[in-house]
């Protein structure tokens, strides 16, 4: 079984700084760091089975094909247009997803009002993996499709089907969500310290 998360299916968003500078949240940067870096490999096929596809994502690439197709069961998939919310900030929510098609626009809304973007998710990406492990979970951002998207999605209740029907899968499922929320969480800490350490340094009278 592998030991390092690479986390891969992310994009980063290169931004350019705005003229209003306030449109640029203080969470921005922990935040793009937060969500991983640039995948070095491109998803399959668009017309690859969902076990196959199931084997790209981070969360589900040490599991067998027989624990695959019982995943492919369970999981739901969803399409959404171009523009449309798969959520919004602040809306609780109790699923995790990942991105089987098309791009997704991660977005927060900065001091002054206006969105400010953080990052942009491409496949396989998978995001808020906490809100599946039963945390009360309030999002903290906003995902946008930009173009046609479709998600697979995986909630607290379907965990729980699986703990009850397939319990060793369950398991190895809640321990990947598990170590991936600490990778990022390390990260955004990472980020944070990088951040106060770029600061300008103040010197005594």
């Amino acid at each position: 079984m592998k030991t390092k998360f690479d986390l891969p299916g992310i994009k980063k968003l290169l931004l350019r700084r705005p003229a209003d500078t306030e449109s640029l949240d203080a969470s921005a940067a922990p935040a793009r760091a937060l969500f991983g870096p640039t995948p070095e490999t491109a998803v399959a096929e668009k017309g690859s089975s969902l076990v196959d596809f199931l084997k790209q994502v981070t969360l589900f690439e040490d599991l067998g094909r027989r624990d695959l197709r019982r995943l492919a069961r369970i999981v739901h998939e969803r399409d959404y247009h171009d523009g449309e919310y798969i959520f919004q900030e602040g809306k609780p929510g109790a699923t995790f997803f990942v991105l089987r098609r098309g791009l997704i626009e991660v977005v927060r809304e900065g001091s002054s009002g206006t969105e400010v973007p953080l990052a942009m998710l491409e496949p396989p990406a998978s995001f808020e993996e906490s809100a599946a492990m039963g945390a009360e979970s309030v999002r903290w951002f906003s995902a946008r499709a930009r173009g046609p998207v479709s998600l697979l999605t995986l909630g607290k209740s379907d965990l729980d089907a699986l703990s009850v029907n397939f319990p060793l899968l369950a398991n190895k499922v809640l321990m990947r969500l598990a170590g991936i929320m600490a990778i990022r969480f390390r990260m955004l800490l990472d980020a944070q310290y990088l951040k106060e350490s770029e600061k300008p340094q103040e010197t005594d009278q």
